[in-house]
């Protein structure tokens, strides 16, 4: 019901929820902290009170996102994670951001505020526009005052000018985007030796007492691991949902508090035909392209099909087959083409579009408008959410009971009947299997296998979508397997590890005898070529081995690198000796219709590390008092 206002607003709510909080100084452990005896001050930053209000309003908005989300949350498990310290640094750099702000005469005005405000769309009525009742029911569900909301939107809106300030000055070489595209994208030939291990196995020998030896010094390998079968009652929210209890009013209600799920944005389906030129090409070059594209608009013109023409001149990245491009929606490409292929109708072929790709013809195959799906529409769908919530709403209770009938050792099954739910087990599982079978945390696996056989646990397990109310039937402790029930593997590890040593000596020797060699001789020796290989991708028929690629990247043209390397094909294991045969440098056409994706990516990345270099700044010359650590840590609360 919120999402849209908090996607608006950005609460502290949403963002400490997440974990998103922009934290690059931690401000417990700098500045001053003096413990004070004041009741009503939480924190002092440069001489301004972060007071017990504001601090209890933002903690209880987190504490209710995050328990929301998590409904086997508990209180005290977010005491534990420092619910408190996240809140009170969100509220420390948010004063200090303020601060800076006032220095620097940087303010949010009354008209920009309510421009934003008008723009949320769960402040909107069915056609678009602001609607006051709407904006009044919405905050009165958050149980927000505007007053306070406003506070909200216009500490999120100075933090944005500061942000756009600060990071203004962000500057990107312009060759720095196509250094970066170039390392990505150069591939290398390989030529290379491979040597299966197994074909060493016949020459390897294993002592009398190797096994038994190995067998001591590898024990922890040979662990029994602990193993726990449970029996389990699953709860999750949209299995509990009945939308058929929900009536018209209700999910008239929900469809208007969640009306930003029903906005279905305008976008058109089209092809096209790209004759690629440079946007900075010469005049020659534009001619020559113009003509092209022409003349392919008049070929259509005068009968032949798009998709024909299309498949003729694109490149094979420059869309699908026939030139598709699929659904196109505001924003999703460059403002040249999208004001063309949205004043097309459906069928329409524009005039020529100059991008800074090249010339464009555009055909659109459909169009839908944009809007709000009307209620009646999505009914059903409407009544589903609102369950949904229902059933959130209530998990708390529910989870409750179930873990309290637990603890009471009361029959599961019966348990789960209260709520239509049902009672299953899971056989003897390790820790991999509960995490796997359940889908609970390595924490929550844990727990489990910790609880002594015929015992419940505690609390409620998350295990993702769904929580876990679970109780131990059986369990087997861990230990380590008898010597002779795993002397057969420990044979075939040795076996296998002699096997990949005697190969890798081969490999070095013949490594040696490779250097000088002409492409001939080497194939003799079985030297063979590689398809072109990308960077961190697994050479064909062979694992992905990061020290291989790492090597063979950084290797001169031409050189048989000095070492040996251990690769595992699909048989196996194996060594493997290897040179770059030829380096393939990217696509020039291929930079083009990617080079404004990789400038807007180095660009933020080089914005959002100024604006945290600026935020340490701030955090260095000011002084924090934390007045209440009490209250922060939650104690006594």
């Amino acid at each position: 019901m919120l999402e849209s206002i908090r996607n608006g607003a950005q609460s502290f709510g949403v963002k400490v929820a997440f974990g998103i909080i922009i934290l690059v100084f931690v401000f417990w452990g700098i500045g001053n902290f003096n413990d004070r005896d004041y009741s009503n001050v939480v924190a002092m930053v440069n001489g301004q009170p972060i007071v017990a209000t504001e601090f209890e309003k933002a903690y209880r908005n987190a504490e209710e996102f995050m328990l929301r989300q998590n409904p086997g949350l508990t209180r005290e498990q977010l005491d534990k994670a420092h619910l408190g310290r996240q809140v009170l640094n969100e509220l420390i750099q948010l004063t200090l951001i303020n601060q800076e702000a006032r220095r620097g005469g940087i303010a949010v005005t009354p008209v920009e505020l309510r421009q934003h405000a008008e723009q949320i769309k769960a402040f909107q009525d069915e056609n678009g526009k602001f609607d006051p009742e709407a904006y009044k029911r919405v905050l009165a569900a958050r149980r927000t005052s505007p007053p306070d909301f406003e506070k909200e939107l216009s500490d999120q809106l100075l933090r944005d000018k500061v942000y756009q300030l600060v990071t203004a000055p962000a500057w990107m070489g312009s060759d720095e985007a196509r250094k970066r595209y170039d390392f990505i994208r150069e591939r290398r030939v390989l030529d290379y030796l491979f040597l299966p291990a197994a074909e060493f196995a016949s020459k390897v020998e294993i002592g009398k007492d190797e096994p038994a030896t190995y067998y001591e010094e590898h024990k922890a390998e040979f662990a029994d691991p602990a193993r726990v079968e449970v029996e389990y009652i699953a709860v999750n929210p949209e299995a509990m949902a009945k939308p058929e209890e929900i009536g018209e009013e209700e999910a008239r209600k929900w469809h208007q508090d969640n009306i930003s799920k029903f906005n279905v944005p305008e976008r058109v389906r089209a092809s096209h035909i790209l004759v690629q030129i440079p946007a900075d090409a010469d005049e020659a070059a534009e001619k020559e392209a113009r003509e092209k594209i022409e003349k392919a608009r008049e070929q259509i013109i005068g009968g032949r099909k798009f998709a024909e023409v299309a498949d003729e001149i694109n490149t094979p990245r420059a869309g699908g087959k026939g030139g598709e491009l699929g659904w196109i929606g505001r924003g999703s490409t460059v403002p040249e083409f999208e004001e063309a292929a949205f004043a097309l109708k459906p069928g329409e072929i524009s005039r020529p579009v100059r991008t800074q790709y090249g010339f464009h013809l555009i055909r659109a195959e459909e169009k839908e408008e944009g809007g709000i799906k009307p209620f009646e529409t999505v009914m059903e769908e409407a009544k589903k959410g609102a369950a949904v919530d229902r059933a959130s709403d209530n998990i708390h209770d529910v989870l409750d009971n179930l873990v309290e009938d637990n603890i009471l050792q009361k029959p599961m099954a019966e348990s789960a009947a209260k709520y239509g739910l049902e009672v299953k087990k899971t056989g003897l599982l390790d820790q991999a299997g509960l995490i796997r079978n359940l889908g609970v945390s390595p924490d929550g696996a844990a727990a489990l296998l910790a609880t002594p056989r015929d015992a419940p646990l505690d609390t409620a397990l998350d295990a993702g979508k769904q929580y876990i109310v679970a109780r131990i039937l059986e369990s087997t402790p861990a230990g380590t397997k008898p010597f002779e029930n795993v002397a057969a593997e420990i044979d075939k590890i040795l076996r296998a590890e002699k096997s990949l040593a005697l190969a890798m000596e081969r490999a070095s020797k013949l490594r040696a005898e490779l250097v000088g060699k002409n492409a001939e001789e080497a194939r003799k020796l079985g030297v063979k070529t590689s398809e072109p290989l990308e960077r961190e991708a697994a050479l064909p028929g062979f694992a992905p081995n990061m020290k291989f690629d790492e090597a063979v990247f950084a290797a001169p043209v031409g050189e048989w690198l000095p070492q040996a390397f251990s690769m595992n094909d699909d048989k196996g294991p194996g060594s493997m000796v290897v040179k770059t045969e030829k380096i393939i440098e990217p696509d020039g056409d291929e930079f083009a219709s990617v080079a404004e994706i990789v400038q807007n990516g180095l660009k933020q990345q080089r914005k959002d590390e100024l604006f945290s270099l600026f935020l340490q700044n701030l955090g260095s010359r000011a002084k924090i008092e934390i007045v209440n650590p009490d209250m922060i840590n939650r104690k006594n609360m």
